[in-house]
Protein backbone atom coordinates (compact mmCIF):
# COMPACT_ATOMS: atom_id res chain seq x y z
CA UNK A 1 0.00 0.00 0.00
CA UNK A 2 1.47 3.66 -1.18
CA UNK A 3 1.72 5.85 1.45
CA UNK A 4 -0.71 8.75 1.64
CA UNK A 5 0.42 10.63 4.01
CA UNK A 6 4.14 11.95 4.47
CA UNK A 7 4.55 14.24 8.00
CA UNK A 8 8.32 15.99 7.70
CA UNK A 9 7.87 16.46 11.80
CA UNK A 10 5.45 15.22 14.20
CA UNK A 11 5.11 15.87 18.00
CA UNK A 12 3.80 12.97 20.33
CA UNK A 13 2.48 13.70 24.01
CA UNK A 14 -0.53 13.05 25.84
CA UNK A 15 -0.47 16.74 27.76
CA UNK A 16 -1.84 19.79 26.89
CA UNK A 17 0.23 21.86 28.90
CA UNK A 18 2.65 21.17 25.21
CA UNK A 19 0.22 23.60 23.32
CA UNK A 20 2.33 26.25 23.87
CA UNK A 21 5.44 24.40 22.07
CA UNK A 22 3.45 22.50 19.55
CA UNK A 23 1.73 26.00 18.40
CA UNK A 24 5.13 27.25 18.40
CA UNK A 25 6.81 24.03 16.09
CA UNK A 26 3.71 24.29 13.93
CA UNK A 27 4.18 27.92 13.17
CA UNK A 28 7.61 27.32 11.89
CA UNK A 29 6.85 24.59 9.95
CA UNK A 30 4.28 26.73 8.39
CA UNK A 31 7.04 29.22 7.70
CA UNK A 32 9.54 26.77 6.16
CA UNK A 33 6.42 24.93 4.30
CA UNK A 34 7.23 21.58 6.39
CA UNK A 35 4.34 19.33 6.68
CA UNK A 36 3.47 18.60 10.35
CA UNK A 37 1.44 16.92 13.02
CA UNK A 38 1.04 17.08 16.60
CA UNK A 39 -0.20 13.75 18.23
CA UNK A 40 -2.09 14.26 21.14
CA UNK A 41 -4.28 11.17 23.12
CA UNK A 42 -6.99 11.68 20.80
CA UNK A 43 -5.36 11.14 18.08
CA UNK A 44 -2.50 8.70 18.96
CA UNK A 45 -4.32 5.30 18.41
CA UNK A 46 -5.25 6.21 14.73
CA UNK A 47 -2.17 7.90 14.09
CA UNK A 48 -0.33 4.42 15.36
CA UNK A 49 -2.67 2.22 13.42
CA UNK A 50 -2.41 4.39 10.38
CA UNK A 51 1.55 4.22 10.88
CA UNK A 52 2.08 0.89 11.23
CA UNK A 53 -0.30 0.05 8.00
CA UNK A 54 1.98 2.28 6.02
CA UNK A 55 -0.68 5.00 5.45
CA UNK A 56 1.56 7.56 6.61
CA UNK A 57 5.12 8.14 7.44
CA UNK A 58 7.28 10.41 9.65
CA UNK A 59 10.12 12.00 8.80
CA UNK A 60 11.43 13.03 12.16
CA UNK A 61 9.31 12.27 15.58
CA UNK A 62 9.99 14.43 18.50
CA UNK A 63 9.06 12.38 21.49
CA UNK A 64 8.16 14.79 24.35
CA UNK A 65 6.54 12.37 27.09
CA UNK A 66 6.62 8.64 25.85
CA UNK A 67 6.11 6.27 29.10
CA UNK A 68 9.47 4.52 28.80
CA UNK A 69 8.89 1.98 32.12
CA UNK A 70 5.38 1.34 30.17
CA UNK A 71 6.10 -0.89 26.88
CA UNK A 72 2.03 -1.12 26.44
CA UNK A 73 2.20 3.11 26.37
CA UNK A 74 1.33 3.79 22.29
CA UNK A 75 3.20 6.75 22.52
CA UNK A 76 6.46 4.34 23.38
CA UNK A 77 5.35 2.18 21.11
CA UNK A 78 4.49 5.19 18.27
CA UNK A 79 7.93 6.40 18.92
CA UNK A 80 9.73 3.13 18.59
CA UNK A 81 7.76 2.06 15.17
CA UNK A 82 8.50 5.45 13.36
CA UNK A 83 12.14 4.55 14.26
CA UNK A 84 11.85 0.62 12.99
CA UNK A 85 10.21 2.89 9.97
CA UNK A 86 13.82 4.51 9.69
CA UNK A 87 12.13 7.93 10.54
CA UNK A 88 14.49 10.04 12.75
CA UNK A 89 13.18 10.06 16.65
CA UNK A 90 14.40 12.54 19.13
CA UNK A 91 15.02 10.90 21.63
CA UNK A 92 15.95 7.30 20.31
CA UNK A 93 13.59 5.42 22.49
CA UNK A 94 15.62 2.32 22.87
CA UNK A 95 18.64 4.57 24.37
CA UNK A 96 16.14 6.70 26.04
CA UNK A 97 14.76 3.80 28.27
CA UNK A 98 18.04 2.68 29.56
CA UNK A 99 19.68 6.28 30.82
CA UNK A 100 16.52 7.94 32.18
CA UNK A 101 16.65 4.48 34.74
CA UNK A 102 18.49 6.26 37.92
CA UNK A 103 20.04 3.62 39.23
CA UNK A 104 21.86 2.34 35.98
CA UNK A 105 22.64 5.92 34.94
CA UNK A 106 24.26 6.95 38.25
CA UNK A 107 26.86 4.31 38.40
CA UNK A 108 27.90 5.53 34.68
CA UNK A 109 27.71 9.09 36.23
CA UNK A 110 30.39 7.67 39.24
CA UNK A 111 32.72 6.03 36.75
CA UNK A 112 32.95 8.86 34.76
CA UNK A 113 33.60 11.16 37.58
CA UNK A 114 30.70 12.93 37.08
CA UNK A 115 29.89 14.98 40.61
CA UNK A 116 26.96 13.12 42.36
CA UNK A 117 25.97 13.25 45.84
CA UNK A 118 26.32 10.03 48.20
CA UNK A 119 24.48 7.30 46.95
CA UNK A 120 22.74 4.16 47.80
CA UNK A 121 20.82 2.22 45.54
CA UNK A 122 18.25 -0.67 46.75
CA UNK A 123 16.70 -2.81 44.57
CA UNK A 124 13.19 -3.34 45.26
CA UNK A 125 13.89 -7.10 46.22
CA UNK A 126 16.19 -6.88 48.64
CA UNK A 127 13.81 -4.15 50.81
CA UNK A 128 13.17 -7.44 53.27
CA UNK A 129 16.85 -7.76 54.40
CA UNK A 130 17.87 -4.03 53.68
CA UNK A 131 18.29 -1.69 56.77
CA UNK A 132 18.98 2.09 57.50
CA UNK A 133 21.73 1.16 59.78
CA UNK A 134 24.86 2.93 61.10
CA UNK A 135 26.81 2.18 58.02
CA UNK A 136 24.10 3.84 55.49
CA UNK A 137 23.67 7.13 57.75
CA UNK A 138 27.18 7.34 57.85
CA UNK A 139 27.21 7.25 53.95
CA UNK A 140 24.02 9.30 53.27
CA UNK A 141 23.29 11.27 56.62
CA UNK A 142 19.97 12.21 58.47
CA UNK A 143 17.80 13.21 56.63
CA UNK A 144 18.14 12.00 53.30
CA UNK A 145 16.25 11.94 50.07
CA UNK A 146 14.49 8.72 48.58
CA UNK A 147 14.38 8.95 44.43
CA UNK A 148 12.81 5.84 42.46
CA UNK A 149 14.71 4.88 40.04
CA UNK A 150 12.04 5.27 37.68
CA UNK A 151 9.98 7.76 37.37
CA UNK A 152 9.59 11.35 36.92
CA UNK A 153 7.61 14.98 37.99
CA UNK A 154 8.62 14.08 41.78
CA UNK A 155 6.65 11.17 42.08
CA UNK A 156 7.48 8.68 44.95
CA UNK A 157 10.31 11.67 46.05
CA UNK A 158 10.94 11.75 49.43
CA UNK A 159 12.82 14.65 50.58
CA UNK A 160 12.98 13.89 54.51
CA UNK A 161 14.14 10.36 55.12
CA UNK A 162 14.70 9.60 58.45
CA UNK A 163 14.24 5.66 58.55
CA UNK A 164 13.19 2.44 56.17
CA UNK A 165 9.84 3.90 56.15
CA UNK A 166 10.44 6.74 53.65
CA UNK A 167 11.85 4.01 51.14
CA UNK A 168 8.17 2.61 51.75
CA UNK A 169 6.75 5.84 50.80
CA UNK A 170 8.52 6.28 47.69
CA UNK A 171 8.02 2.52 46.82
CA UNK A 172 3.90 2.66 47.72
CA UNK A 173 4.23 5.92 45.06
CA UNK A 174 5.95 4.76 42.91
CA UNK A 175 4.80 1.14 42.30
CA UNK A 176 6.58 0.28 38.58
CA UNK A 177 10.24 1.29 39.59
CA UNK A 178 12.05 -1.85 40.57
CA UNK A 179 14.86 0.03 42.33
CA UNK A 180 15.66 3.50 44.87
CA UNK A 181 18.04 5.60 45.18
CA UNK A 182 18.98 7.17 49.12
CA UNK A 183 21.15 9.91 48.51
CA UNK A 184 23.10 12.68 50.83
CA UNK A 185 20.71 15.78 51.11
CA UNK A 186 22.27 18.81 49.43
CA UNK A 187 21.66 22.34 50.89
CA UNK A 188 22.24 25.00 48.02
CA UNK A 189 24.10 28.64 48.61
CA UNK A 190 22.32 31.63 48.11
CA UNK A 191 24.43 33.61 45.28
CA UNK A 192 22.65 36.89 45.15
CA UNK A 193 18.98 36.39 45.70
CA UNK A 194 18.98 32.90 44.44
CA UNK A 195 19.26 29.93 45.85
CA UNK A 196 22.20 27.75 43.99
CA UNK A 197 20.02 25.26 42.52
CA UNK A 198 19.95 25.09 38.73
CA UNK A 199 17.99 22.98 36.10
CA UNK A 200 19.55 23.11 32.71
CA UNK A 201 18.55 22.18 29.55
CA UNK A 202 20.23 20.37 26.93
CA UNK A 203 18.78 20.50 23.08
CA UNK A 204 21.46 19.71 20.42
CA UNK A 205 24.45 20.32 21.68
CA UNK A 206 23.31 23.71 23.40
CA UNK A 207 23.59 23.86 27.49
CA UNK A 208 20.35 26.87 28.72
CA UNK A 209 21.47 27.42 32.43
CA UNK A 210 18.37 27.88 34.76
CA UNK A 211 18.13 29.24 38.09
CA UNK A 212 15.30 27.18 39.74
CA UNK A 213 13.98 27.20 42.93
CA UNK A 214 13.60 23.76 44.10
CA UNK A 215 10.55 24.78 47.00
CA UNK A 216 8.36 27.43 44.96
CA UNK A 217 9.80 25.53 40.99
CA UNK A 218 10.18 29.57 39.37
CA UNK A 219 12.81 29.34 36.67
CA UNK A 220 15.31 32.47 36.02
CA UNK A 221 17.55 32.62 33.31
CA UNK A 222 21.01 32.56 34.18
CA UNK A 223 22.60 35.44 32.81
CA UNK A 224 26.36 35.61 30.84
CA UNK A 225 27.37 38.12 33.95
CA UNK A 226 26.22 35.78 36.39
CA UNK A 227 28.06 33.17 35.34
CA UNK A 228 31.27 34.81 35.48
CA UNK A 229 30.13 36.96 38.40
CA UNK A 230 29.54 33.50 40.53
CA UNK A 231 31.98 31.12 39.10
CA UNK A 232 29.78 28.74 36.92
CA UNK A 233 31.55 27.77 33.99
CA UNK A 234 31.42 24.12 35.57
CA UNK A 235 27.80 23.66 35.41
CA UNK A 236 28.19 23.77 30.77
CA UNK A 237 31.07 20.84 31.06
CA UNK A 238 28.67 18.68 33.61
CA UNK A 239 26.10 19.26 31.54
CA UNK A 240 27.98 18.34 28.52
CA UNK A 241 29.47 15.81 29.95
CA UNK A 242 26.23 13.97 31.11
CA UNK A 243 24.95 14.58 27.38
CA UNK A 244 28.18 12.37 25.66
CA UNK A 245 27.16 9.79 28.20
CA UNK A 246 23.97 9.71 27.83
CA UNK A 247 23.97 10.30 24.10
CA UNK A 248 20.75 12.64 23.81
CA UNK A 249 19.62 15.08 22.09
CA UNK A 250 17.46 17.02 24.77
CA UNK A 251 17.21 16.55 28.65
CA UNK A 252 16.76 19.02 31.06
CA UNK A 253 19.27 17.86 34.33
CA UNK A 254 19.28 19.47 37.94
CA UNK A 255 22.51 20.51 39.49
CA UNK A 256 23.46 21.77 42.75
CA UNK A 257 25.93 24.20 44.72
CA UNK A 258 26.40 23.21 47.84
CA UNK A 259 27.41 24.96 51.12
CA UNK A 260 30.23 22.71 50.71
CA UNK A 261 31.36 24.56 47.83
CA UNK A 262 31.51 21.63 45.52
CA UNK A 263 28.72 21.20 42.37
CA UNK A 264 26.33 18.05 42.64
CA UNK A 265 24.05 16.24 39.77
CA UNK A 266 21.04 15.94 41.85
CA UNK A 267 18.61 14.67 38.90
CA UNK A 268 20.41 12.97 36.04
CA UNK A 269 18.29 12.70 32.70
CA UNK A 270 15.36 13.78 32.66
CA UNK A 271 13.96 13.09 29.37
CA UNK A 272 11.02 14.87 28.98
CA UNK A 273 11.89 18.53 30.04
CA UNK A 274 9.36 20.86 31.33
CA UNK A 275 8.13 22.89 28.59
CA UNK A 276 5.12 24.73 30.75
CA UNK A 277 5.43 28.26 29.87
CA UNK A 278 5.35 30.94 31.93
CA UNK A 279 2.66 33.06 30.10
CA UNK A 280 0.29 30.12 31.03
CA UNK A 281 2.10 28.68 34.76
CA UNK A 282 3.08 31.07 37.16
CA UNK A 283 6.45 28.59 37.95
CA UNK A 284 6.32 27.93 34.57
CA UNK A 285 9.58 27.60 32.08
CA UNK A 286 10.55 31.34 30.72
CA UNK A 287 8.64 31.92 27.52
CA UNK A 288 11.96 32.79 25.79
CA UNK A 289 13.07 29.47 27.03
CA UNK A 290 10.74 27.50 25.75
CA UNK A 291 10.51 29.50 21.81
CA UNK A 292 14.31 29.07 21.86
CA UNK A 293 14.44 25.41 22.59
CA UNK A 294 11.06 24.89 19.98
CA UNK A 295 14.08 26.24 16.92
CA UNK A 296 16.58 24.45 18.05
CA UNK A 297 14.56 21.18 17.98
CA UNK A 298 13.24 22.82 14.70
CA UNK A 299 16.62 23.40 13.18
CA UNK A 300 17.97 19.67 13.90
CA UNK A 301 14.74 18.02 12.75
CA UNK A 302 14.95 20.33 9.06
CA UNK A 303 18.10 18.95 8.62
CA UNK A 304 16.91 15.83 8.22
CA UNK A 305 13.93 16.79 6.31
CA UNK A 306 16.45 18.94 4.07
CA UNK A 307 19.35 16.71 3.70
CA UNK A 308 20.70 16.93 0.47
CA UNK A 309 19.50 20.09 -0.60
CA UNK A 310 22.52 22.16 -1.06
CA UNK A 311 21.81 25.87 -0.84
CA UNK A 312 19.52 25.21 1.96
CA UNK A 313 22.08 23.52 4.07
CA UNK A 314 24.11 26.38 3.77
CA UNK A 315 21.32 28.69 4.41
CA UNK A 316 20.97 26.92 7.68
CA UNK A 317 24.74 27.12 9.15
CA UNK A 318 24.73 30.59 8.43
CA UNK A 319 21.68 31.41 10.14
CA UNK A 320 22.91 29.21 13.15
CA UNK A 321 26.14 31.04 13.53
CA UNK A 322 24.65 34.30 13.21
CA UNK A 323 21.15 35.57 13.45
CA UNK A 324 20.83 32.90 15.99
CA UNK A 325 23.64 33.23 18.54
CA UNK A 326 22.37 36.95 17.89
CA UNK A 327 19.10 36.17 19.24
CA UNK A 328 20.32 34.46 22.43
CA UNK A 329 22.60 36.76 23.15
CA UNK A 330 19.83 39.53 23.06
CA UNK A 331 17.91 37.53 25.15
CA UNK A 332 20.24 36.45 27.36
CA UNK A 333 20.71 40.11 27.80
CA UNK A 334 17.24 41.60 28.43
CA UNK A 335 16.77 38.70 31.13
CA UNK A 336 19.40 39.94 33.54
Amino acid sequence: MAVKEVYDIAISTPFSNYDFFAHRMMELCGQMGLTYFFVNELWVTEFLEKLQNKELQVRVLLDMTAAQTDDDDPFTILAREVKRQKGYVIDDPENVAKVVHKGYFHQVLLDNKVPVPETIVVNREDFATFDVDDEVVRRVGLPFVVKPAWGDSGLGVVVDGYSKAALYKSAQEAYKSDAFLLQRYVDPQMLGNHAAWFRLYYICGQVIPCWWDPKSHEYHLVSPSQVRRYKLQDLRRIVRGIARLAKMKKFSCEICLDKDGKFYTVDYVNADPDMNPRSYYYNGVPDEVVRHIVWLLFTDAMRVVKRGQGFFDEDLAEAEGGWLEQRRLEQMARAE
